[in-house]
């Protein structure tokens, strides 16, 4: 799974990433772990390579990272923002 790479900008200011969704003028706030998960799906993931990564980066245990990455990742489906 990855970001949509087009219709989609995003900037990180001050820890939080500002993305706009171009063609249905819509606008979302992503702060804290969330940010980086953002950051990773730049590329091509997937679960066990974003949880992995997140368990490495914060003092987080496997279950409690895995369950959080999928429910943002649900999210960002949800909201259309995944290729």
């Amino acid at each position: 799974m990855r970001l949509r790479t087009t219709d989609i900008s995003a900037r990180t200011i001050g820890g939080e990433t500002i993305v706009l969704d171009l063609p249905n003028s819509r606008y979302f706030a992503i702060t804290g772990v969330g940010s980086r998960v953002f950051e990773l799906l730049a590329e091509e993931r997937c679960m066990d390579d974003l949880v992995t990564t997140i368990v490495a980066e914060y003092d987080v245990d496997e279950p409690t990272a895995r369950r959080d990455v999928a429910v943002f990742v649900d999210r960002l489906r949800q909201a259309r923002l995944l290729a």
